[in-house]
C-alpha cells in the first residue's frame, strides 16, 4: 500500500524543482519501498516529509543553484518509522534548518549543509542541523561548510595525525557559526559531524534503553576544522567508542563517557585548545 499527499505552493513536485520561493512541500508516505524526493530553489522555503514503513528513501534538496536564487532560511523536516530507512537533506548558502527522526533498526540519517562546489561569494551565515534516531545499527551524519567529510580515514588518526587532514581544504565562503546535534538511543550507533568554518559548535548524546548494563558498542566522530570550535560527546554504556579532532585555534573538546571498556581519542592543532575527558563506571 502506497499513499502519496502533496500539498503544493507555486510550481513543486516531487522529483522535480520549484525555481521560486517560499514554496511548501508536504509528503506522506505509508506502505514499503517508497520514495520522496523535493527539490527546492529559492529561500523562505519548507519541506516537510513523513514516512511509515521498511525501506523507505527521503531526499531534500534546498538552495540548489544557490549562483542563481538567493537560497537562504530554508527548512526541512524529515520523520521515518521502521527499519532500513534512509534519509538525505542537502541545504546550500546560509541560515539553513534541517530535522531528521527515525525510529527503528538500521536506518541512516544524513544532512549537508553548504555543500555546492564554486559557491557564491555570499555563502556563509549559520545553520542548524538536528537528528534524533531511536534503535541499533542506525547512522547519523552532519557535514557542514566543508567539501568532502567524514575525513580522517586513519584508525584512529595517526601518520601525524593524518598529514594534519592533508593540511584541510576550507571551503570557498566557509560558514560560521554551524551547530549540530546527534542523538541516539540505542546499541551499535554510529554518529559523524564534520565542521569547516568558524565558531561551529557540535553535540552528540548516545544511550543505551538498557542503562549501561548492556554492550552499546556506540561510535561518537567530530572532525572540526575551523577555529572557535567546541565538541561535546556525552556517552552511556559499555564498550563506547569516541573520537575528536579539532584543527584551529580556541578549540574545545568535551568528553563524558560513564560506564565501562570504553575508547577516547582526541587531538588538537592549533593554540589555547582544550580537551577534558572524564571516564566512569
Amino acid at each position: 500500500m502506497k499513499k502519496v499527499i502533496l500539498s503544493i505552493s507555486a510550481m513543486l513536485f516531487v522529483g522535480v524543482a520549484a525555481i521560486a520561493q517560499g514554496n511548501t512541500s508536504s509528503v506522506s508516505q505509508v506502505g514499503d519501498g517508497n520514495t520522496g524526493i523535493a527539490n527546492q530553489n529559492g529561500q523562505t522555503n519548507d519541506s516537510k516529509v513523513d514516512q511509515l514503513g521498511d525501506d523507505n528513501t527521503s531526499e531534500v534538496y534546498q538552495g540548489i543553484q544557490p549562483a542563481l536564487y538567493s537560497a537562504v532560511s530554508n527548512k526541512a523536516d524529515v520523520k521515518q518509522e521502521g527499519d532500513g530507512n534512509d534519509a538525505f537533506i542537502s541545504q546550500s548558502n546560509q541560515n539553513n534548518e534541517a530535522y531528521q527522526t527515525q525510529n527503528g533498526d538500521l536506518n541512516k540519517a544524513t544532512i549537508w549543509q553548504d555543500q555546492i562546489v564554486n559557491a557564491p561569494s555570499s555563502t556563509g551565515g549559520s545553520d542548524k542541523a538536528w537528528q534524533s534516531q531511536t534503535g541499533d545499527n542506525n547512522t547519523a551524519t552532519v557535514d557542514q561548510g566543508t567539501t568532502g567529510n567524514e575525513r580522517p580515514t586513519g584508525s584512529p588518526f595517526s601518520a601525524v595525525q593524518i598529514g594534519h587532514v592533508n593540511d584541510v581544504n576550507v571551503p570557498v565562503g566557509p560558514h560560521s557559526g554551524n551547530q549540530a546535534w546527534q542523538t541516539q538511543v540505542g546499541d551499535y550507533n554510529l554518529a559523524y559531524a564534520s565542521q569547516g568554518g568558524v565558531g561551529n559548535k557540535s553535540t552528540q548524546n548516545q544511550t543505551s534503553p538498557s542503562g549501561t548494563a548492556d554492550g552499546d558498542g556506540n561510535q561518537s566522530y567530530h572532525y572540526q576544522y575551523g577555529d572557535g570550535n567546541t565538541a561535546t560527546s556525552t556517552q552511556n554504556g559499555t564498550k563506547l567508542t569516541e573520537h575528536t579532532l579539532q584543527i584551529g585555534n580556541t578549540n574545545t573538546a568535551t568528553v563524558n563517557q560513564l560506564g565501562a571498556s570504553h575508547s577516547s581519542i582526541a587531538f588538537s592543532k592549533g593554540n589555547n585548545n582544550t580537551i577534558t575527558v572524564s571516564q566512569s563506571n
